[in-house]
């Protein structure tokens, strides 16, 4: 080979293992899940998220998400338990509650969700997610529909391993003009979820 071609040769094969390295970074959920999760993992940060790890973490956000949306509908934040734990148990139990106490629900209609890493901690202990989750929220009072909203919603989340799964921390909503790349302890404008 000459010198140019081997050059070509070169810069050929980094583009193809540029493009394989782009098709791995995003999964999705399997389609049999009811809420479609889709993950980026190419910006994590300082350990690369492994495939199990992955998987694990679309089951789980997406069963975290099946969970909310039925105590939230039902007024039973007992639902929650199997897949939140520390603050966001607390946080999104009491906004359970609150809406009991008022006499009102909500039901969402998930249209899926972007997930994507920007840190894994090198134990594999914790794993810091922004998720565009797109959403169709309606109020209601009894059976009655008092106001209905589509939203685009950002969220900063937590994840810890727990038992056989991983478990929601932190789903805290931000304001969508906040810098995606800051990081969770500088996120300085946070107002309450949907």
């Amino acid at each position: 080979m000459k010198p140019g071609q081997t050059l070509r040769v070169w810069f050929g094969f980094a583009a193809l293992l540029f493009i394989l390295a782009l098709n791995q970074a995003v999964v999705a959920a399997p389609a049999n899940s009811p809420i479609q999760v889709k993950i980026d993992t190419a910006q994590a940060t300082p350990r690369q998220v492994e495939e199990p790890t992955q998987q694990a973490i679309l089951r789980d956000y997406a069963k975290a998400w099946s969970d909310l949306e039925q105590a939230v509908a039902s007024n039973h934040s007992d639902l929650l338990d199997a897949s939140f734990v520390g603050y966001a148990r607390k946080k999104w139990g009491a906004a359970v509650a609150d809406q009991a106490r008022a006499g009102v629900s909500r039901k969402v209609v998930d249209r899926g969700h972007r997930l994507q890493v920007v840190f894994y901690s090198v134990e594999g202990s914790a794993m810091e997610l922004r998720d565009s989750a797109q959403l169709e929220i309606q109020y209601l009072d009894g059976g009655k529909v008092l106001h209905s909203e589509r939203v685009t919603a950002h969220y900063v989340v937590l994840m810890t391993p727990a038992e056989n799964s991983w478990k929601v921390r932190l789903l805290q909503e931000v304001p969508s003009e906040a810098p995606q790349q800051e990081a969770f302890f500088g996120v300085s404008a946070v107002r309450g979820g949907f």
